[in-house]
């Protein structure tokens, strides 16, 4: 089936150096995927990949039937919006001006925003329920602050894709569920392609639609219960002592 994202025979790595090989999947509309896996798998690598930041060794990587590397940077910018791990230090500028640097694939060379681009960026922002934040500077504000208000950055890009590299990775247990919820809306509601990591495989399994499990240089595609009903939670911690209580959709240590 023809998806928004169709990925062939793709393998991805560093200086021709395969990370993991042969990726064919598919992502539709309206759905949450998470990726999943341990560390040093190339979860962030194939993320890298998506977003353009690293050349793919071969294969290839289709957005809406377009060839993702002969997309110029407007185009890119258009279908796709990136959310990174990595922490944003930007000084003087406020949340409401954060948020409007989504705009700027549409603007005009000066950036001047319309009345439009003003409506969509009070509606990310209201999305997101960050209202009483938007004349804070953006610098000023805690890890799970800014989480939200990078995700309303992404939404006021309004693309059709949404991919995330550990959205939630610096945050506690409240502001974690805040986000998921947030994700799963937009793909629900608002029919996002939503593609993003975390180490949080329980919550995964309750609210994605499809995982996307890394491991042993290969990616294993399925809905949830799939992944649990043949055991490749398992095959993921092999050799360690954790093992996956499939009854009570938990992790837990080997006795």
């Amino acid at each position: 089936m023809e998806g928004l994202i169709n990925i062939s025979n793709l393998t991805i790595g560093y200086e021709k150096c395969a990370i993991i090989s042969n990726i064919s999947v598919t992502a539709m509309p309206n759905e949450m995927i998470c990726i999943i896996g341990r560390n040093g798998q190339g979860k962030s690598t194939l993320i890298k990949t998506l977003c353009k930041l690293l050349p793919p060794i071969s294969g290839s990587v289709d957005i809406n039937q377009q060839n993702l590397l002969k997309l110029n940077d407007n185009e890119f910018s258009k279908l796709i919006s990136v959310v990174l791990t990595s922490k944003i230090t930007i000084y003087n500028t406020s949340v409401k001006e954060f948020v409007a640097y989504g705009r700027y694939p549409y603007t005009n060379w000066i950036g001047k925003l319309t009345d439009k681009d003003q409506e969509i960026i009070d509606y990310a922002i209201t999305l997101c329920d960050i209202n009483h934040l938007i004349n804070r500077d953006f610098d000023s504000l805690s890890d799970g602050e800014k989480q939200k208000v990078n995700i309303a950055r992404a939404i006021a890009q309004q693309t059709p894709i949404i991919i995330l590299d550990e959205p939630t990775a610096h945050l506690d247990l409240v502001n974690n569920m805040e986000i998921f919820k947030l994700l799963q809306h937009l793909a629900h509601n608002f029919g996002k392609t939503i593609i993003f990591s975390t180490h949080y495989i329980e919550m995964a399994l309750q609210l994605s639609d499809k995982i996307w499990v890394v491991n042993n240089h290969s990616i294993h595609a399925d809905c949830p219960a799939k992944i649990v009903e043949e055991g490749v939670l398992n095959e993921l911690f092999k050799n360690t002592n954790v093992i996956f209580n499939s009854s009570s959709q938990t992790f837990e240590l080997r006795t």
